[in-house]
């Protein structure tokens, strides 16, 4: 083994992020604000509508595929969020709906909308079906989707996403890069040494996550990382180097990103938090780019002290972290 894989091997801190310490996913104070933010989004639009095909019976036709289309993307959206919030305070609920219902009624004067702004409304809604919508309501009705609690990469597939890009400053160490993650994940500043960039499923209060980490690799001038160096780094013995003391290797290949060498790794463990022991289970994508080692590691919760977390392990979220990890680019490179 050639010098430059020594000294990743020996210099090598692994960051595994803690997690929140909770499997079932709660209705917290913020995300029931996010709901009636957003639910009271839908019926102002609603009525809207409504009261336009009663001023304006020539543009009820297009007010009605207008509505049709919103209702084909976000229905089950609503019908997601009116679900938890009638399972968690349903009579509380229920009063906030009317609430809502009658506020807008009363702060909406139809008669002060012209023809030409209320077939701007129709066709603003129109752009709304397809996602067009502010935050932070497009997250919240994006977190309720029919089918993306299941599978998460659908979010991703279907266009609902955000890029995250740095110029390289700070702990990017000169590395300008971008990445894409789905809209309902939240991206935030590292609080470690190395972390870059951490993004937080669920509008950030989830328990999975995907980091960018940089580390600097002592290298000779002209010395650089090969395909071969990265065989050898695969090898049982060393591989383990990789892990963190505690953890358990599963598998690990090859892989190429921006046409540079590099490995995933995929391994589980226990975490002692305060008085809890969280398992987790993580895919590691490292590639090697001049005298940098870039790491993308994929986190989900599996366990808390000896019990399922029952979010679906790392296979759930696995096309999800393939596809941000497949994302990443180096821009510095292309300058």
């Amino acid at each position: 083994m050639n010098n430059a894989v020594r000294l990743i091997l020996m210099l090598l801190v692994l960051i595994v992020s803690p997690l929140n310490a909770y499997a079932e996913i709660k209705l917290s104070n913020a995300l029931a604000k996010d709901i009636g933010q957003a639910y009271g989004f839908y019926l102002g639009q609603n009525y809207s509508l409504s009261e336009i095909s009663k001023k304006y019976p020539s543009l009820s036709g297009l007010a009605l595929i207008a509505e049709k289309e919103f209702s084909a993307t976000f229905k089950s959206s609503i019908e997601g969020m009116d679900a938890l919030m009638a399972k968690y305070a349903k009579s509380e609920w229920n009063k906030i709906k009317k609430q809502l219902t009658s506020q807008i009624a009363s702060s909406i004067n139809i008669e002060q909308i012209s023809e030409t702004q209320a077939r701007q409304f129709v066709e603003l809604v129109r752009e709304r079906a397809k996602g067009n919508i502010d935050s932070p309501v497009i997250e919240t009705l994006l977190l309720f989707k029919s089918g993306y609690e299941h599978n998460p990469e659908r979010e991703f597939l279907d266009g609902y996403k955000y890029m995250y890009s740095t110029n390289g400053v700070g702990k990017a160490k000169g590395v300008a890069f971008s990445i894409e993650s789905p809209k309902t994940w939240v991206a935030k500043e590292g609080n470690r040494p190395n972390i870059v960039q951490k993004f937080v499923s669920e509008n950030g209060r989830g328990l999975e996550l995907l980091l960018i980490l940089i580390k600097e690799v002592p290298l000779q001038p002209g010395e650089t990382i090969t395909e071969k160096d990265v065989l050898e780094i695969l090898n049982p013995k060393d591989i383990q180097d990789f892990i963190p003391d505690g953890g358990v290797y599963l598998n690990s290949g090859t892989l190429t990103l921006e046409n540079l060498p590099g490995f995933w790794v995929h391994f589980k463990m226990d975490m002692a938090r305060v008085r809890n022991t969280v398992g987790m289970e993580t895919i590691m994508y490292t590639i090697f780019y001049k005298n940098k080692m870039i790491q993308i590691q994929g986190q989900v919760m599996t366990s808390i002290n000896g019990e399922p977390a029952e979010r679906g392990g790392l296979k759930k979220y696995e096309k999800l972290f393939d596809l941000m990890a497949n994302s990443f680019v180096i821009t510095s490179m292309y300058k």
